[in-house]
């Protein structure tokens, strides 16, 4: 992993507190140059040593000769290196408090496995976000084929951009499997609305299929338990007989049958 942070300030400073800051900096690994000192770290470093980090900078960032740098970019403009800690820090606080087990991510959400990866929801029908099946394109006369080669790119986009993967509870291996479950394409029946809308085509003004929309009330079941319980929990057999009353609620505490 790149060492994309990095945090420079003044060995030459009238401060008080130059000892504490040249005490948090050798727990950093900082280097000395000239009259300076350097750190450099990783993302996953910054979220493992956040306390020594942040007491640095609550005792260096208003010194003259501090800088601070993400991926090579100067981040002082109002502080802006704080949103990426702010962001660090919400993972951080997420983890510890929902966590028991850095294992257990059912807990933080039993679809993509974490709570914050949210840019696309698995259900049918979310206000304010990307519906899974809304990536796809008609095949007439009435079968939409699901693009999941698009929707693991978002997925992976924004995990990226909110630097989820620091966290030491996050699902890496179910993102993929989660997508596989979804189905490859399947019929518009009278459940769906059609959108569309009017764009060129070679020259023409020609209606074309913009999106669709779920309409019943009814939330179809997209996925097979059995299918989930082979693929994304191997190791987790039930020891309850398969549709008795212990059976269910053990299965809707995993998160695998929801009410």
């Amino acid at each position: 992993m790149d060492k994309v942070l990095k945090i420079i300030f003044s060995k030459k400073t009238s401060s008080k507190h130059l000892p504490e800051a040249l005490r948090l900096a050798v727990k950093l690994g900082g280097v000395v140059e000239g009259d300076y000192i350097r750190i450099k770290l990783t993302i996953q470093e910054v979220f493992n040593l956040w306390e020594w980090i942040n007491a640095l900078l609550n005792v260096i960032d208003k010194w003259s000769g501090f800088e601070i740098y993400y991926k090579d970019r100067l981040c002082m403009v109002n502080k802006e290196y704080r949103r990426l800690f702010y962001a660090l820090q919400e993972i951080r606080s997420c983890y510890h408090t929902n966590q028991d087990n850095p294992e257990d991510f059912e807990k933080c959400n039993p679809g993509w496995g974490c709570n914050k990866v949210n840019f696309i929801s698995l259900g049918m029908k979310s206000p304010g976000v990307k519906m899974w099946y809304k990536y796809g394109h008609l095949v007439e006369p009435d079968t939409w084929v699901i693009d999941k080669e698009r929707i693991l790119n978002e997925v992976q986009i924004e995990i990226a951009r909110k630097h989820l993967t620091v966290c030491p509870a996050f699902p890496n291996s179910r993102i993929q499997k989660v997508i596989d479950q979804l189905p490859n394409s399947f019929i518009l029946d009278e459940f769906w609305q059609v959108e569309y809308k009017n764009e060129m085509v070679n020259g023409v003004l020609t209606k074309v299929v913009n999106s669709i929309w779920y309409n019943s009330e009814f939330e179809k079941d997209w996925f097979s338990m059995e299918s989930l319980l082979a693929e994304i929990n191997k190791e987790t057999i039930s020891p309850f007989e398969k549709g008795s009353d212990d059976w269910l609620d053990w299965m809707m505490n995993k998160g695998y049958l929801k009410i």
